[in-house]
């Protein structure tokens, strides 16, 4: 007999209490100019100084702003604090919208950054791989910053199969509620195709799980299947700077959800992609002590170009 206890999702009654907050965050892009830079600037090497833009200033600002949410949430339930991916811009490229080549200076811009949800004091911290173009080989910078936190004493998790600090894929079960995060996925890109792809690509994780559960089943432990094999009630992904989710408009029970970012539109997607906007914002997602699934986005709104007025 397999021991289930699982739901879909659901909205909690207002008031009700909630038993567990997950704040997720990722595609900081700290170093970018475009990126998430404290409001005091950045220190450079040789004593100069890095000041943020109009626009970078805005992004703290909604940091700061989204956070005071995820704390009044957060009050009088546990916090699971999520950096999934590419907290770092990166030397790449031979980009010029970074503040410093010097990937140690985009590095301490994370940690900095990183203070606001940190004051909140998360349970636990997982710390997610990104992009080898922005966070290194082997997810070295992100890999760093997770060691560096573990040592200041906050409670980054390290991944149960290899040790390290940080992980390409991280599934976290809380109660029966499973979430498999990761920082890549095939998420669509453009308007027409966001909500499609998102729609295929849940159902492609559940049944890549499905068929590897049914698979451990035939071999007669069908209760240690089910508890490592399961598809994931809900999958989170990043990397596009999209929000998007899938619901359950497929015929499987996962839900993907893509996370919004923390850097606007850079010289690349401007160049091949003008019409796109980023997301602007953190997910938060609530699980009651039933098992009750809220997807709660916080985003940001984003104002495209001012129209110039064409003279007669």
């Amino acid at each position: 007999m397999v021991s289930r206890g699982r739901t879909r999702s659901g909205i909690r009654p207002l008031g009700q209490v909630m038993s567990t907050v997950i704040a997720i965050a990722g595609d900081l892009h700290c170093g970018s100019t475009i990126g998430l830079c404290p409001a005091t600037g950045i220190e450079l090497d040789d004593g100069g100084w890095y000041d943020p833009s109009e626009a970078q200033l805005w992004l703290w600002e909604e940091w700061e702003k989204h956070w005071k949410v995820v704390q009044s949430l957060a009050r009088k339930n546990t916090l699971h604090l999520v950096l999934n991916g590419d907290l770092i811009d990166g030397d790449h490229h031979r980009t010029s919208q970074i503040a410093s080549p010097l990937t140690g200076i985009h590095i301490r811009t994370a940690m900095e950054s990183l203070a606001v949800p940190l004051g909140l004091k998360p349970k636990q911290i997982h710390v997610v791989r990104g992009t080898p173009t922005h966070v290194g080989r082997s997810a070295e910078s992100e890999e760093g910053i997770a060691r560096a936190l573990y040592k200041q004493g906050w409670p980054v998790e390290q991944d149960p199969d290899t040790g390290m600090y940080s992980s390409y894929r991280r599934r976290l079960d809380i109660g029966d509620v499973r979430i498999d995060i990761a920082h890549h996925g095939r998420m669509g890109q453009r308007a027409n195709t966001r909500r499609s792809y998102s729609s295929l690509y849940a159902f492609d994780v559940w049944a890549e799980n499905a068929l590897e559960m049914w698979q451990e089943m035939k071999r007669g432990d069908v209760q240690k299947a089910w508890d490592e094999k399961r598809p994931p009630d809900l999958g989170i992904r990043s990397h596009n700077h999209q929000y998007m989710d899938s619901g359950y408009d497929h015929r499987g029970v996962t839900r993907m959800i893509a996370c919004p970012a923390f850097q606007l539109a850079t010289e690349w997607v401007h160049r091949i992609a003008a019409e796109n906007m980023a997301s602007i914002g953190i997910l938060v997602i609530i699980i009651s002590d039933d098992g009750q699934i809220e997807v709660k986005p916080l985003l940001s709104e984003v104002s495209r170009t001012t129209p110039i007025k064409g003279k007669k």
